[in-house]
């Protein structure tokens, strides 16, 4: 080898001083004008070929049976269909209908009665009868009677007499109830925590839905990335067969081609299943038994901007299932104050207007009666069971309150952190997927040029492929973060 190498010097060096002993007298003489010659034809960049590749799993997965158009179609579905909205929204219903209970059991109360009364057993005794005043005992035979006041002839009436008909109206006023009248702050204290409950309840909905939307967008990306790596995979196993016969590459180089090809069609398996997945949940956020898709059109930002619109952020002591279960706790104190209260005497007034076909004591048809009821309690023993059992309702919704206050405190801070946490893994995931797609195209080169292996060739594809895929997923899961950091102590009343 050395010896070659001085050979070749030893030929080089005579060569180049003859060129040089020529181009002496050559330099000496003036040079001539040079004329610019015209700039040669450039060819056409070559056109680099396409392959043709085919494969089963290159289709896109069917389209969902439903689309969503826009968020606002979204949350209008949720709003009309949603079976959890529905419940709370009925709560607060049934709430007023309590409330307007309360309200009742202190205002009067009226009522009318009508009886008919039929005596299938009568006696022979009679009695005389007049519309008007008394009736004197006659001995005349056709009347046997006559009306004190007016000298008219008095009615026989078997006894008993029948039928009787009767009449009642009966007025009631309460004049000394306080555990009613506390009750009516009571009952509208637990319609606002109703209230409270459905405004937390939208939130959660909201959440749960934009969550939803954004797995769909990720999924979907997700199985679009792998179909590119899935063909790009086919592109390289194709090369590699052509580069096989003739002879300049490997039978391994095939085989691990052939295993990069099937590791792509198992990752698009699964993403596929994973799509499929969670449009079926973003279907049941909807309320619907349906799977919804998302258009490629739809825009996360403005999803996120309409949300800012309808909630509004707030501190975490003043999220609506804080404030419910704070409005909770109140009533569960007024519900044991009431306890305490029936301990007390009650008063209330009554009047009845009574009418009937047959005269009465004041010799009329008719009475109307003015009284009053003071009722006072001595012993029941289940109220003593009550105010325990109030009690330990009190205790209950302290606790709950203490926990939903640090629940809130603590999603708070945890959203927060997931955005910055977020962030900072988008911007490592840029840079790994710029140093992965620059490996890839190194590799590429070097493995044209013979200084690289297949092994490498494939490790670095699948390593790009990887990087995308973590790329995509870590921008989605930014935007998911940030929508979670607005509804994390946000107040959403529609």
């Amino acid at each position: 080898m050395r010896r070659s190498r001085w050979v070749r010097a030893s030929l080089v060096t005579p060569l180049l001083s003859f060129a040089l002993l020529v181009s002496a007298p050559l330099a000496a003489q003036p040079a001539a004008p040079r004329v610019p010659e015209p700039p040669a034809p450039q060819a056409p960049a070559a056109t680099p070929p396409t392959i043709a590749v085919d494969d089963p799993l290159l289709a896109p997965v069917p389209a969902a049976p439903k689309t969503l158009a826009t968020w606002r179609e979204a949350v209008t579905i949720v709003e009309t269909r949603a079976p959890d909205l529905r419940i709370a929204e009925a709560e607060v219903a049934r709430a007023e209908g309590l409330s307007t209970q309360a309200l009742g059991r202190a205002l009067p109360t009226v009522t009318a009665t009508g009886s008919v009364n039929h005596n299938m057993i009568l006696s022979d005794g009679r009695f005389l009868f007049c519309p008007v005043g008394p009736a004197v005992p006659t001995n005349d035979e056709r009347t046997q009677g006559t009306c004190l006041i007016d000298n008219t002839p008095a009615q026989y009436i078997p006894l008993p007499y029948t039928p009787v008909l009767r009449g009642d109206v009966t007025a009631r006023v309460p004049i000394l109830s306080l555990r009613n009248w506390y009750a009516i702050g009571t009952a509208q204290k637990n319609v606002d925590a109703a209230r409270a409950s459905v405004s937390d309840r939208r939130r959660q909905l909201l959440a749960n839905l934009a969550v939803a939307i954004v797995n769909v967008v990720t999924t979907e990306r997700t199985s679009e990335i792998n179909r590119s790596g899935l063909r790009t995979s086919l592109e390289r196993l194709e090369l590699t067969k052509r580069k096989a016969r003739l002879g300049t590459g490997t039978q391994l180089d095939v085989v691990r081609a052939e295993q990069d090809t099937n590791l792509a069609r198992t990752q698009i398996v699964q993403s596929d299943e994973s799509l499929r997945r969670a449009r079926e949940s973003l279907g049941l956020a909807l309320g619907e038994n349906v799977a919804y898709g998302v258009p490629p059109t739809i825009s996360l930002d403005d999803m996120k901007h309409s949300i800012e619109s309808t909630c509004s952020a707030g501190k975490p002591e003043d999220r609506p299932d804080v404030v419910a279960a704070r409005q909770q706790l109140e009533v569960a104190k007024r519900q044991a104050r009431e306890t305490r209260l029936g301990f007390l005497p009650t008063a209330e007034a009554t009047t009845t207007l009574t009418a009937m076909n047959l005269g009465q004591g004041n010799l009329k048809n008719y009475t109307w009666t003015i009284g009053a009821v003071l009722t006072i309690p001595i012993y029941e023993g289940s109220r003593y069971g009550e105010v325990r059992t109030t009690r330990a309702a009190v205790q209950q919704q302290e606790a709950r309150l203490e926990a939903a206050e640090r629940q809130a405190r603590l999603d708070t801070q945890q959203t927060m952190r997931a955005v910055e946490v977020a962030e900072q893994a988008l911007v490592i995931s840029e840079k790994a997927r710029d140093l992965a797609r620059e490996t890839a195209r190194l590799t590429q080169l070097a493995y044209d040029a013979g200084t690289a292996t297949s092994f490498e060739l494939v490790t670095s594809a699948q390593s790009l492929r990887q990087a995308e895929l973590d790329l995509a997923v870590r921008e989605l899961e930014l935007v998911r973060a940030r929508i979670g950091a607005l509804l994390a102590a946000a107040v959403c009343d529609g």
